[in-house]
């Protein structure tokens, strides 16, 4: 069996009192409300679709006190983008609901607007070196870009976008 591991980074985009003190209601209504469009998406995940499942470990970001220390608002910045990307760039190769495709987006959309109001000043993280700011959106872009990559080899299948879905899921879900 595939091993799945929640990438350290969205642990702390989503659960960490610097991300959530800008604004919680907010962004813990947006989690929830990604949560339910993924969910709304596919249902239960297809088990013909299980042999098609992958790990997307996040290696460049490998503990919560690296992403802590380079920021958590500019890598939940990055995160959400990296998020409506991967949906808004192909997703209309799968049998999906269009409306529900179109609410995630929407929804994302909303969180990334959100997000780029978001002064780090308040949060104590202008502190943090541009290298390590860089570092953590170099990871994260990275991340994304294995996931795409994912898509692209298994022709972006349907049991390749249950699988994306699944672990877009899992990021939303941590709160």
């Amino acid at each position: 069996m595939t091993h799945w591991s929640l990438p350290a980074w969205a642990l702390v985009l989503l659960v960490s009192s610097t991300a959530f003190s800008l604004d919680c209601h907010f962004q813990g209504w947006s989690n929830w409300e990604s949560l339910q469009h993924l969910e709304n998406l596919g249902g239960k995940f297809p088990l013909n679709c299980l042999k098609d499942r992958s790990d997307f470990i996040f290696l460049h970001v490998s503990t919560i006190d690296q992403v802590l220390k380079a920021g958590a608002v500019p890598a939940l910045r990055e995160m959400l983008q990296q998020v409506f990307n991967t949906f808004s760039l192909s997703v209309s190769q799968s049998l999906w609901n269009e409306s529900s495709v179109e609410g995630l987006l929407s929804g994302l959309y909303r969180q990334t607007v959100k997000a780029e109001a978001w002064p780090e000043q308040e949060t104590g993280q202008e502190d943090h070196s541009s290298s390590q700011r860089e570092d953590t959106r170099l990871g994260i872009k990275n991340y994304f870009r294995g996931i795409r990559g994912y898509l692209q080899d298994q022709k972006h299948s349907n049991c390749a976008w249950e699988v994306i879905r699944v672990e877009m899921a899992k990021v939303f879900s941590v709160h």
